[in-house]
């Protein structure tokens, strides 16, 4: 009897330390994706947390050193990590590592956001014709879940209580259910939030080769992935919103639209305790393949609303 209840007990503490390893949060994370360090003060009064998709790891730096109100980084990292000749990721996170002790302010914990990054591989298949990002396709991205497992380990080692986010194109969970349709769609397998991005209508997002769908079809995709790998090993895996708040010369360009997607995803956000966090991309302006990008900083009507969801929800610095 004894034996039992040692046995018992040691189960529970691995169970215990194992589940304190990763992220948890029982309240909502709320925030926008910056674009300029200077932008932190702008939001700090309705958001608990902020993005970024720093440039080089000098920039990871600069941001924490201006956090003075200690919001949750969101830090986009894949970008970081991929290998251009071979078009698939590292797991080398040093440089990192070393970016955010050199900070001045120092955050105890952090989200490490891997943005699309399979579609980044199909990309890379695509228009490079590299093999490896080829093949990594066609073994369904066994060496990339393998890769961000090691890194998210890593990652947590060193900074505790830190944790991993996966956001993919909705394009790539396009394309898988098209060639797969009876398969869940394939997702990081070892971060704590899973989800989508896909901007403009609600009812009918999407593109002319790819199709268009209502976008609670990409939520149910990830959130049956998401149940699925939680059956598999239990991390208190949480669904992540992230609506657009941005305005495109080409592409999105409707502000009612716009407004509808934000009101629609505040709507999502209570649905369940299993959807925490609301990430609107972006704030700030900003240009990318030769596309401007109008932030709602600088779309009154947004950062107004961004500011009532907030308020709605009660947000406040943690």
């Amino acid at each position: 009897m004894k034996k039992i209840v040692a046995l018992i007990t040691i189960l529970l503490m691995t169970s215990i330390n194992v589940h304190a390893n990763y992220f948890n949060r029982d309240f909502k994370i709320f925030g926008t994706v910056l674009t300029d360090s200077s932008q932190i003060d702008e939001v700090a009064a309705y958001s608990n947390a902020f993005g970024f998709a720093p440039s080089t790891t000098d920039d990871i730096t600069e941001y924490l050193n201006v956090n003075n109100n200690r919001l949750l980084p969101v830090i986009s990292i894949n970008h970081l990590l991929l290998n251009s000749e071979t078009g698939l990721y590292r797991h080398d996170v040093n440089n990192i590592i070393q970016a955010i002790e050199k900070a001045d302010i120092h955050n105890h914990e952090f989200l490490f956001l891997i943005d699309e990054p399979l579609w980044m591989i199909r990309s890379a298949c695509r228009e490079k014709n590299l093999p490896a990002a080829c093949n990594e396709i066609t073994n369904n991205y066994k060496k990339t879940l393998a890769t961000f497992r090691k890194v998210g380990e890593l990652l947590r080692q060193r900074f505790p209580g830190s944790g991993i986010m996966h956001i993919e194109s909705w394009a790539e969970l396009a394309i898988q259910k098209q060639q797969r349709p009876h398969d869940h769609v394939i997702m990081l397998d070892d971060a704590e939030y899973l989800g989508f991005d896909c901007y403009g209508d609600i009812d009918s997002c999407g593109s002319h080769e790819y199709g268009y769908r209502n976008q609670i079809e990409y939520g149910t995709w990830v959130w049956d992935t998401m149940l699925v790998l939680e059956s598999q090993k239990p991390i208190d895996r949480k669904l992540f919103l992230v609506p657009g708040s941005f305005l495109m010369d080409e592409g999105l360009n409707d502000i009612d639209k716009l407004l509808k997607q934000l009101g629609f995803y505040a709507w999502v956000l209570q649905a369940s305790d299993k959807i925490v966090g609301f990430g609107a991309f972006l704030w700030g302006d900003m240009v990318e393949n030769g596309k401007y990008f109008t932030g709602a900083r600088n779309i009154q009507s947004v950062a107004n609303f961004l500011a009532r969801i907030a308020e709605y929800y009660n947000v406040k610095n943690r």
